[in-house]
């Protein structure tokens, strides 16, 4: 088995302990794992993506336009920014959440992304992962709704493991609300 994914989003949505989660998931399952992050403007706000690759033996994490199998996007419109990652027919996790760049007009902002994309020909789960960290009491763990919903179509992993997981990224009351978090992401 081997694939790749790209999650990406702005800085301060828990990008990168996302990140981190799933390459625990992926060594405790057995497999090797690369990744690698660029920070847009290194601050909550600017434009941060992962390349995530997965596999027997990897040897670099960075993906070609057009190869990632999964996208995790954490913002509608950083989902078209790094669109051309992913595969034909590729899988979209999409935070259904619109966030108006410094400086960029708003009625500008495009309207309808999710059915783009679907039209487009890939695989899209759009749900309001934000709306539901913020029921929970915590927009700070909007990632793990995200990754409550890669679960349900990822590869790799089961539900224990996935939790497994989450108790080597997180401890104490953060765990126990990102663990709440992931399970309503399962939904």
């Amino acid at each position: 088995m081997k694939g790749s994914m790209v999650l990406c989003g702005v800085g301060g949505m828990g990008i990168l302990k996302a990140s981190e989660v799933i390459a625990h998931l992926v060594v405790q399952e057995g497999l090797s794992v690369r990744q690698s992050e660029v920070h847009g403007m290194a601050q909550r706000g600017g434009s941060v993506v992962t390349h995530l690759r997965y596999g027997e033996e990897v040897f670099s994490p960075l993906l070609f336009r057009g190869e990632a199998d999964f996208m995790v996007a954490f913002e509608e419109l950083e989902a078209l920014r790094y669109l051309p990652y992913l595969r034909r027919g590729g899988t979209v996790i999409l935070n259904r959440l619109t966030m108006c760049p410094p400086g960029f007009d708003p009625s500008r902002y495009p309207k309808g992304i999710p059915e783009t994309l679907e039209g487009a020909g890939f695989t899209v789960l759009a749900v309001p992962a934000t709306d539901i960290a913020l029921e929970l009491g915590d927009i700070r763990v909007t990632n793990s709704v995200l990754l409550g919903v890669l679960s349900r179509v990822f590869p790799v992993g089961t539900e224990r493991s996935w939790e497994e997981a989450l108790q080597k990224a997180f401890r104490g009351k953060a765990l126990d609300l990102n663990l709440e978090a992931f399970r309503r992401g399962r939904e």
